[in-house]
């Protein structure tokens, strides 16, 4: 078990040193715990420092820390523990398996929601989920070097061609809908909604026209391009509270059908606040539980093509969450 290089200065940048000899011990606890999908969502609600609600999961992370190092402290070490919770996401996006890495590095990078949150303790982890995220949108089309194989030389081109196909159809289709300047969903232009509303609503189509994780490596360009059909020169922010307001009730209403899974909703605040408008429509009591509820910060404001860009993680992590185990 290698300990990562950047692992004792992810505790620095956290405000905590350790000698090596605890710091190998630590990282041993780390390769003996388990993650799977549920425990990608909890160690990045940890990671994010969301620690209400999850006392089953974090008592069950301290064990194999425990088991390592003997003092190591089953309580009043949150702190540490996501720090070590943001080591086993690194871990998970840089040795397990594409699919497991792609659901922690957009589920980090969703959690995080363009800094409409607090930042997280250690910035480079949430740095190399982002960078992580980019480079597996340019080589989604390739297979999983970690996935064991038996296909004899043919099958294995076969199925490449077949991948690669499937992107090239993929991105077909979405050219196709940024230059019709037409919302797929209502069938009206771009041009009759407010900046708000197309970000909102163009996020999550281009995340239904995603049909291989993590989605292209131009989402965010061709987001931008689709807010910019609105107006040339959108504005530098809109309000959270504001844009989903703007949104059609009816519209709401249906993308919270099926919408985002409960368990995904703190890693989703945009969807989350969606679902607070729809769930707590009468009067203004969604608006007044938006900030707590979502966790987000600064009044909620946001670059429209951010806002854009972070729907359509949150409905890609969505849509992606029954396919991960």
């Amino acid at each position: 078990m290698n300990m990562h290089n950047n692992f004792s200065e992810w505790f620095l940048a956290a405000g905590i040193e350790w000698p090596s000899e605890v710091l190998e011990k630590r990282w041993v606890g780390v390769e003996t715990f388990s993650a799977g999908r549920d425990e990608i969502v909890s160690l990045v609600e940890l990671f994010f420092a969301f620690y209400e609600g999850n006392e089953t999961f974090i008592e069950n992370f301290r064990v194999p820390f425990k088991q390592a190092d003997s003092a190591f402290r089953m309580k009043d070490n949150n702190r540490e523990l996501s720090v070590l919770a943001g080591a086993k996401l690194v871990s998970i996006m840089e040795n397990g398996s594409v699919l497991l890495g792609d659901f922690a590095s957009m589920a980090l990078v969703s959690c995080g929601a363009q800094n409409l949150r607090a930042s997280a303790c250690v910035n480079d982890i949430a740095e190399r989920a982002a960078k992580h995220l980019n480079a597996r949108a340019i080589a989604r089309s390739q297979p999983d070097p970690n996935a064991e194989s038996e296909d004899d030389e043919t099958t294995v081109l076969i199925k490449t061609l077949q991948r690669d196909l499937n992107v090239v159809a993929e991105e077909s289709n979405m050219l196709w809908w940024v230059f019709g300047e037409t919302s797929r969903d209502t069938g009206k232009r771009w041009s009759d909604y407010s900046v708000a509303q197309a970000a909102l609503m163009a996020g999550k189509e281009l995340a239904d026209l995603s049909r291989i994780a993590p989605g292209p490596a131009a989402a965010a360009a061709l987001l931008d391009r689709v807010v910019k059909f609105v107006k040339p020169k959108p504005p530098a922010h809109v309000v959270l509270k504001d844009a989903i307001a703007e949104l059609p009730m009816d519209w709401r209403q249906n993308f919270t059908r099926p919408g985002c899974p409960p368990s995904l909703l703190n890693l989703c605040p945009v969807s989350h606040g969606i679902k607070l408008s729809v769930d707590l429509a009468e009067g203004d009591a969604w608006v007044q539980a938006l900030p707590t509820s979502t966790k987000t910060k600064g009044g909620g404001k946001i670059a429209p093509q951010l806002l854009a860009y972070q729907i359509f993680l949150e409905h890609l992590i969505a849509s992606l969450w029954s396919k991960v185990k």
